[in-house]
């Protein structure tokens, strides 16, 4: 099912947690909400779900106005951070609670029911742990229950909140992994909430970033993270160096190590680490003069930071065999040199 969220605002108090949104959704599109706490992604993902109003604006579900539908008609499928289990039933029964509590003339036959829940069951792998209690399973266990639950219902959309984020790191990056194979499978409708930019940019056809209530940038993971549109973007998915620039005849220019002068045309050049390079001469008019100050070199590339004259610090990332090339130590002065920038002029639109 599509969805349509037209011109949506939404105030609580004084406050107010979405201004003015505009977002298409398509059918079987597997969407990421991403940003910072307080940036409005779960008020978003709960008003297309029911569970808030907005003042303004509306949500359109497949053609029709979702707010004129009661949420227990929305058919739509939650799954939460900290999976909402019923702890005194076996996962088969809470798999089948969204249909055994239907109105009796929609619901399932005692048969249809269990025949879907065992095939809910092997779509998440859990086949041989339906006489187990959640109280028995390991977290992402339980996670994969309650994502069977939600599609029980056959729902038109499926909404997640956080869906992995009190897992640790290794369960996390599995189920993150699992999640993008079912979701090839099913081809659900599907929106989740994230702070999480690796996992956004894994498993998100699309990423939606926000920040104080707006959309910052709309994309392909591939579109947000290389041709970020704003600084924010830029900065919040991922590692980032920002310099001091300016423009000679609308072209950029890094200033090495020395701010603009006020009647230079100011800008600021965002630089991701492992665009950074590490010289013992200067290799261009970019170049900034540095000490290294710290190394790290466990993992497959080495992370070195610097500190210009200013005070400034400046994030390196190294292939082992550069590393070992260049000798470096600590209090070694050097020249970091950006391979690929991007420039904000004004902190507000790319040049």
């Amino acid at each position: 099912m599509a969805i349509e969220i037209k011109n949506l605002t939404k105030r609580f108090g004084d406050f107010t947690a979405l201004s003015g949104l505009n977002l298409n959704i398509a059918d079987g599109e597997l969407v990421a909400l991403l940003g910072p706490s307080g940036s409005g992604k779960t008020t978003l993902l709960r008003i297309i779900g029911g569970l808030e109003q907005a003042e303004e604006g509306e949500v359109i579900v497949d053609g029709a106005n979702a707010g004129t539908v009661d949420i227990r008609d929305r058919r739509v499928g939650f799954v939460f951070q900290h999976y909402a289990l019923f702890r005194h039933m076996t996962v088969f029964d809470n798999i089948a609670f969204g249909l055994r509590v239907r109105p009796r003339n929609e619901r399932p036959g005692k048969d249809e029911i269990s025949k879907r829940v065992h095939d809910l069951l092997k779509l998440v792998q859990l086949e041989r742990l339906a006489p187990r209690y959640p109280g028995q399973l390991s977290g992402g266990q339980r996670q994969r229950v309650a994502l069977a639950r939600a599609l029980a219902i056959e729902p038109k959309v499926l909404l997640l909140d956080e869906p992995f984020g009190a897992l640790d790191a290794q369960v996390r990056r599995d189920l993150r992994r699992w999640l993008r194979r079912l979701h090839d499978e099913i081809k659900l409708t599907s929106v989740f909430v994230t702070h999480d930019q690796e996992e956004a940019l894994e498993v998100a056809d699309r990423v939606v970033v926000m920040n104080h209530g707006k959309i910052e940038q709309v994309g392909t993971p591939v579109d947000v993270y290389h041709r970020p549109a704003t600084p924010f973007v830029y900065a919040f998915l991922g590692d980032t160096n920002v310099f001091h620039g300016r423009l000679e005849d609308g072209s950029p220019v890094l200033v090495g190590g020395e701010p603009p002068s006020e009647k230079q045309e100011t800008a600021r050049m965002y630089v991701r680490p492992h665009l950074m390079d590490i010289e013992h001469d200067r290799a261009s008019v970019e170049s900034v003069p540095a000490k290294v100050m710290h190394i790290n070199a466990a993992g497959p590339t080495v992370k070195v930071e610097l500190e210009t004259p200013l005070g400034e610090a400046i994030m390196v990332e190294l292939t082992q065999d550069r590393f070992l090339e260049l000798k470096l130590e600590r209090g070694t002065e050097v020249f970091a040199t950006p391979r690929q920038q991007q420039l904000f002029k004004k902190d507000d639109y790319v040049i």
